[in-house]
């Protein structure tokens, strides 16, 4: 191929350093890695705790545990797993996000917001089911039109 070019053999590489010649540079000015194991500086630690000189007191500000009035609404999650997976998908898909949609909404302390979108993967979970009975029954009156002209066909020759 080369000859069709019209070129010689390929240009070489540059010359390399040889055997003898000193090491590349090194890079002394990098921080020192700790050792595995070897304790951290304290203000890095993420649960460092500052000293109290003697005499001085700490105080902790504990948020009060969170209580709710009313019970949370049912979020339909189960129900909206199995109309994805067994029923209709596209429909089950949006079921699953208001049910998870629900569950954040109680735990932020929106009850209304909660109600609303379980209604809503309620809802969705009744379409997916809905739509994945119809087709299911659809598929089957075509299947028995297809086998009964089969037949049919058959039974002229």
């Amino acid at each position: 191929m080369s000859s069709e070019k019209g070129g010689g053999p390929p240009p070489s590489y540059p010359p390399q350093g040889q055997y003898g010649q000193p090491p590349p540079p090194r890079y002394d000015c990098l921080p020192q890695q700790q050792p595995y194991g070897a304790p951290m500086y304290q203000g890095d630690h993420p649960h460092f705790q500052p000293q109290v000189a003697p005499g001085q007191s700490q105080i902790h500000v504990v948020p009060p545990p969170q209580t709710f009035s009313e019970p949370p609404p049912p979020d339909y999650m189960n129900r909206a797993i199995f109309t994805t997976i067994c029923c209709f998908w596209p429909v089950g898909i949006f079921a699953i996000m208001k049910a998870s949609e629900a569950k954040n909404a109680y735990a932020r302390g929106d009850f209304q917001g909660a109600r609303s979108s379980a209604n809503s993967a309620r809802q969705l979970s009744n379409i997916a089911i809905f739509a994945g009975v119809a087709s299911i029954v659809v598929s089957m009156i075509i299947v028995g039109i297809y086998v009964g002209l089969i037949m049919t066909n058959m039974r002229s020759y």
